[in-house]
């Protein structure tokens, strides 16, 4: 290639490019930064160790494995519960095919629903002794009765979540414990405890929680989240306790104030917002832009029973919304097209003087009026919408199961890259729909085109497939355009005749 080819639009291009990888990366590592915000210090309650209960592990714990167990069956969810000390050993989300408790709870014989006063010798017998247990259609009930005091354990299904209540006499009272969190690929979501405090979400980082924390105030969640699932209480909270075991796990416990609702399952909309748990979805440093995106392709979701219609719908409205932008691309880019033998001309003019050229070229653009940068404007203002969606991807817990012919997750990968391959196949022809009369810069967006290609393959699925949809519509409105503006006209440059 003639050192004369390498004008300034073409490094403007080049330019163009590199900014956008810059800020598409620069813009992933501000969406997905793990969030390590601290409670407030006005809120968190100076520690104090004997207001936290012990665990009695490596103490009495490891020596009480529950032996004896009742299945209850719900529509939704299979419940194991323990004679001894009515903890639930098992909890199996049916929809989801997830126990949601897990591996890691079993070890260390830490359940759910266990309580704690902060005295181990009755905490003891809290949470290992046999409870009388009892059902009558969606009701549970636990008791043990003492010689100074008893406790009964009371379970309502709800359908998405269980009402529990904890009526204690002869003791204060105690702080019931949510369990575990579920352990799973994070991929940039945060992984601990997580709650409600005086109006405010806080989540906690396991490396600052130092052993134990307490925490009180007005608190109307807590529990322990993951990518995926949720195991916790909301109600009247008066208390939360933090614990941080083995350096990587946590475990929370709450002291209600009443009734409490406790729920263990996939973080699905759906079933959240009815019992005011939606916070724990976690939508990111860009809440703003990622929750009313998430919210109005769960509303499609949920119209048409689609997450690929979703996707579609969200895809048809982005290019509706560009519309305006893309005509304005396509004719000016059309009307370069017309003038590229003049451009010839003027390079072969000023081959010696690259700063006239320069001149004569941006008065020629002038002429049609050509902006260098309408080819690039739809793509920078579709970049927020591309990292909110990947956002979204990431966290919706239904796209686990939601599938797209080949592909049996578009929450994962496309095992066979067909998709991949299908966006970078789309990006090239918009090359040959509508180049520009510049060589190099073609040259340029196919690289372009085919490192997508090659970053794309470990997106989600439902991300690449959104990008090819938009590519997709994209050729159908430019062809539109060109038809239509250019009918009867010649929208290629034509070559002049040699003398």
């Amino acid at each position: 290639m003639e050192k004369r080819d390498l004008d300034l639009k073409g490094l403007f291009i080049i330019f163009v490019v590199m900014t956008l990888l810059l800020f598409a990366y620069q813009a992933y590592l501000t969406l997905f930064a793990p969030q390590t915000p601290a409670p407030p210090p006005q809120e968190k309650a100076e520690e104090k160790p004997k207001d936290v209960p012990s665990l009695l592990l490596g103490s009495t714990r490891e020596g009480k494995k529950p032996q004896t167990f009742k299945t209850f069956e719900f529509d939704k969810f299979t419940l194991l519960i323990s004679e001894e000390g009515a903890r639930v050993i098992s909890l199996l989300d049916k929809k989801y095919n997830k126990d949601l408790v897990t591996e890691e709870e079993k070890r260390l014989g830490l359940y759910p629903l266990e309580i704690f006063t902060g005295d181990p010798e009755r905490d003891a017998m809290l949470n290992f002794l046999p409870y009388q247990l009892e059902s009558k259609g969606n009701f549970i009930t636990a008791r043990l009765r003492g010689e100074n005091f008893e406790v009964v354990k009371s379970l309502e299904y709800r359908g998405d979540y269980f009402l529990v209540k904890i009526e204690t006499k002869g003791m204060p009272t105690p702080f019931v414990s949510a369990g575990m969190r579920v352990q799973e690929d994070e991929f940039f979501t945060h992984a601990g405890p997580v709650l409600k405090l005086g109006g405010s979400l806080q989540r906690f980082e396991t490396k600052d929680i130092k052993g134990k924390e307490l925490i009180t105030g007005d608190i109307a969640f807590a529990g322990e989240e993951s990518r995926y699932y949720f195991k916790g209480f909301s109600g009247k909270i008066s208390a939360v306790a933090l614990y941080r075991l083995e350096d990587k796990h946590t475990l929370t416990l709450v002291r209600p104030s009443g009734e409490l609702s406790f729920y263990a399952g996939a973080k699905e909309y759906a079933r959240l917002r009815n019992i005011g748990l939606s916070d724990t979805i976690d939508f990111g440093t860009l809440k703003f832009l990622v929750k009313p995106l998430f919210i109005f392709m769960y509303w499609i979701y949920e119209h048409l029973h689609s997450w690929v219609f979703s996707i579609v719908a969200l895809t048809f409205l982005v290019r509706l919304l560009m519309f305006p932008l893309t005509y304005k691309s396509t004719v000016a880019m059309s009307k370069m097209g017309e003038l590229a033998p003049r451009m010839q001309e003027l390079k072969e003019k000023y081959k010696d003087n690259p700063a006239k050229f320069q001149e004569e070229m941006m008065k020629l653009y002038q002429e049609v009026g050509f902006n260098p940068m309408s080819g690039c404007l739809p793509m920078l203002l579709q970049i927020p919408v591309f990292f909110a969606l990947y956002k979204v991807l990431t966290i919706t817990a239904d796209l686990q199961l939601a599938k797209f012919l080949w592909v049996q997750s578009l929450a994962q990968k496309d095992p066979y890259y067909v998709l991949p391959v299908l966006m970078g196949v789309t990006m090239v022809a918009q090359q040959f729909i509508s180049p520009s009369p510049e060589k190099s810069q073609n040259y340029i967006m196919i690289i372009t085109s085919v490192a997508f290609t090659f970053l794309f393959a470990s997106f989600p699925a439902g991300l690449v497939l959104y990008w090819t949809l938009n590519n997709v519509f994209n050729l159908g409105q430019t062809y539109v355009i060109k038809k239509l503006t250019f009918k009867g006209k010649h929208s290629k440059p034509q070559k002049r005749k040699k003398k």
